[in-house]
């Protein structure tokens, strides 16, 4: 490779790196693309709601439940919009602004829940899996829990 070929191929590589770092910002965090809050709508049923970014979507198919000292139902999860995704090469069903799932419980008091989904950026990032836990009580309020059960930052 000659001194002039060098000269301009460095920087236009470095100038394409620096690019794929900056593309990077342009994604918002999973916690601000896809805010979770979840309370019981009566003594028998949770209410998990997704408010989704403009320019993101979720998956029906990566919602997923699970409880500690409590039972819960099959989720009644509202219809969404059919999609062909390229990342799964099929159509898949998927929900945009927001999307809330209905959960039979049956628990005997406080209980932790811990809600599961997955979404992507329009723009072709996908996030992995993300779960949230709550604490929840047929009559209580719900706070946020990150992955380690402290209180998440509002």
């Amino acid at each position: 490779m000659s001194f002039l070929s060098r000269t301009l191929v460095l920087p236009l590589v470095l100038c394409s790196l620096a690019s794929s770092a900056g593309a990077v910002d342009d994604f918002l965090d999973p916690q601000a693309a896809f805010r979770f809050s979840a309370r019981m709508a009566d003594a028998n049923t949770l209410e998990a709601t997704w408010t989704i970014a403009e320019g993101y979507y979720m998956y029906r198919e990566r919602f997923a439940f699970k409880a500690d000292s409590a039972q819960l139902g099959a989720p009644h999860i509202p219809p969404g919009k059919m999609k062909f995704d390229e990342t799964f090469n099929k159509e898949v069903e998927m929900y945009r602004h927001k999307v809330t799932i209905r959960v039979p419980v049956k628990a005997g008091g406080q209980y932790t829940l811990a809600a599961t989904g997955q979404g992507c950026a329009d723009k072709g990032l996908c996030y992995a899996p993300q779960t949230v836990t709550v604490q929840l009580s047929a009559t209580g309020e719900s706070a946020p829990r990150n992955k380690f059960g402290l209180p998440a930052a509002r």
